[in-house]
């Protein structure tokens, strides 16, 4: 279910949500009227996945003395603004990660300030955007994710809501691309909110990561029975965005000895893995994936149970850059584009959709070089 704190808002408007909230109060409400997406006359699509930006203002006060460098926001804006440039996207999605939510001194003010900075190089070319949230968009306050999303509604190329209807989480929405040749849907982007923590029945966090849950399943089966029926009874083509990976993807690991020369270490289990012999993988993972801690397999089987998901794109473990295919269905990781994070590489990742040819995705991960020769 929605919290209270979005219950609460939803029949408010803005203005009056931000003061009650002690947020920065904005003048400007969410428009309705947003961007409608459509192929390309040559029946292509191009999006650019950037995820875990990790983005902090430089400017905010640290009570713990921490420093915050000035040249880490810039080069987190450099990837974006580059990115765009190199790729020429219909669609830019954010997958997670966004902000760093983290951090105890963060305020309304400071994520409003952070949010503006992030979607600068966007918002001047005007390019149709949307996002999904990880896990520490709001891991000091869970009421930031709202506000987050009634930032970004703010933005006249902004495509999204709070939630497409009542359900866990925020931000569960899906959008159609509209065929070239007419007004009529030819394939469709589920955007999901993986959410970030579990929590007991005392409202303590427990180890591991979320999962999405039961009412986010059951929106993506009824709404995609939906655009099949509405597709003249096949399954409309999609792909599929959230911040944390499938369980599935550690299926095409096993667990193996230090002497393999592919093997992994995860310093947590204190065991290597290596890739399984009959799983092929396009792309590098420099880590296990880390999937939801219940070990909940059922999102992925409802992928395969309605046929409509060719690949689904993730980021939340900043290293990877990868393709598995499993089952039919392309998990794809990308890397991190933010510097206030782990990682060697920075970048992000290009999707083509083929309107004629709905199955093949195809896609490409690129690197970014760095604009300064600052030692972080």
């Amino acid at each position: 279910m929605k919290s209270r704190f979005l219950k609460a808002i939803l029949t408010a408007p803005l203005v009056p949500f931000a003061a009650a909230a002690g947020a920065p109060v904005s003048n400007k409400k969410a428009h309705t009227k947003q961007p409608k997406l459509k192929f390309s006359p040559d029946g292509k699509f191009r999006i650019l996945h950037l995820t875990d930006i990790h983005e902090v203002d430089p400017e905010m006060d640290d009570d713990e003395n921490r420093d915050i460098p000035r040249d880490k926001s810039a080069e987190a804006v450099n990837v974006i603004t580059k990115s765009i440039e190199r790729t020429n996207p219909d669609l830019i999605v954010f997958g997670g990660d966004n902000i760093s939510g983290y951090w105890e001194e963060f305020t309304y003010d400071y994520i409003s300030k952070t949010i503006e900075k992030i979607t600068a190089p966007i918002r001047e070319r005007n390019i149709p955007f949307a996002v999904v949230f990880g896990n520490h968009d709001s891991e000091i306050c869970k009421n930031f994710r709202e506000f987050q999303m009634m930032l970004y509604m703010q933005y006249d190329n902004f495509i999204g809501s709070l939630n497409a209807e009542e359900m866990y989480g925020c931000g569960n929405n899906n959008i159609l691309i509209n065929s070239s040749k007419s007004a009529k849907p030819a394939y469709n982007i589920w955007l999901v909110d993986s959410n970030d923590y579990p929590y007991n029945e005392n409202g303590e966090r427990m180890s591991g990561y979320d999962c999405v849950h039961k009412s986010q399943l059951d929106w993506y089966e009824k709404t995609a029975e939906k655009l099949k029926i509405e597709n003249g009874g096949k399954p409309l083509p999609s792909i599929l965005f959230q911040h944390i990976p499938v369980i599935q993807e550690n299926d095409a690991v096993e667990e193996t000895t230090v002497d393999n020369p592919d093997a992994l270490y995860e310093k947590g289990e204190n065991k290597y893995y290596a890739l399984k012999k009959e799983h092929k993988i396009s792309g590098e993972m420099k880590e296990l994936p880390s999937p939801p801690a219940n070990g909940d397999r059922t999102q992925f089987e409802l992928w395969k149970k309605h046929g409509d998901v060719k690949a689904a794109f993730f980021g939340h473990d900043h290293v990877n850059d990868f393709i598995i295919e499993i089952d039919g269905i392309k998990l794809v990781q990308t890397f991190s584009a933010g510097y206030h994070t782990y990682g060697d590489k920075r970048g992000g990742r290009l999707i083509v959709l083929d309107e004629n040819e709905p199955d093949n995705i195809y896609t490409e991960s690129f690197v970014i070089d760095r604009i300064t020769d600052t030692q972080f």
